[in-house]
């Protein structure tokens, strides 16, 4: 009969016992990889935003705020004549001014904003409302519902990207396999400059002519950067 001594069992089994727990604890070996793709389109603006305003100067702040009352006022019910013109009335200013540290009169000031996807419509719109009202700002932009349809498409054009970018790295390095990590998604649109022009002179009874304003475009783009895990060889 062999005598084994229990020591050398012991020892036996703990070293068993260590091996297998190693062995379930090492993790898969992977080789990480971060890269970027990026989709891009340029698109044409479609909502033309303008903010007009009026504004006096006297010594009696009651009339020359009865005058700035009633330009804007007429301006909102020249602008609620189309249904395809949002208008909102914005800030209202009354400030004093001083002369030799006196003051001597008050300037009121009151704007609104206009926006439409009609440029057409608001651009005449504009031509008449500078009979008595002056341009603060112009400017171009994409409306929401285009700037998510686009986001959408992009979005979409570039998770393929990336997903075409893995298969790809992995095919060339010989791997079997891949997982993401971990992704971002950046959108963005580059707007277009505002609208320089020069307000046309305000003369009584005489129309002015409507601006002659080119929409242009945005560049929009997606970014999607992550990083992916390839299996290690064993």
């Amino acid at each position: 009969m062999i005598y084994i001594q229990p020591l050398v069992i012991a020892l036996f089994v703990a070293f068993v016992a260590t091996k297998t727990a190693v062995a379930h604890e090492t993790p898969q070996s992977y080789d990480r990889i971060n890269f970027q793709v990026s989709a891009v389109e340029e698109v044409e603006n479609d909502t033309l935003v303008v903010v007009m305003y009026s504004e006096r100067s006297g010594q009696k702040p009651s009339t020359i705020a009865d005058e700035v009352n009633r330009n804007i006022g007429w301006a909102v019910d020249l602008a609620k004549k189309s249904n395809s013109i949002k208008v909102q009335t914005l800030n209202y200013r009354q400030d004093p001014l001083y002369h030799n540290q006196s003051i001597s009169g008050w300037k009121i000031r009151q704007s609104i904003r206009l926006e439409s996807t009609e440029t057409t419509s608001l651009s005449a719109l504009i031509g008449e409302l500078q009979g008595r009202l002056s341009v603060a700002s112009l400017r171009y932009t994409v409306s929401p519902t285009r700037r998510n349809k686009v986001e959408r498409r992009l979005i979409a054009e570039a998770l393929n990207r990336f997903k075409s970018r893995g298969e790809q790295i992995k095919v060339e390095l010989g791997r079997t396999g891949y997982r993401i990590v971990n992704i971002d998604i950046i959108t963005s649109g580059q707007s277009s400059a505002p609208i320089r022009m020069r307000a046309a002179a305000m003369m009584e009874n005489s129309a002015v002519a409507a601006p002659s304003i080119e929409p242009g475009v945005q560049t929009f783009s997606v970014q999607v950067s992550g990083t992916i895990e390839l299996e290690v060889p064993q």
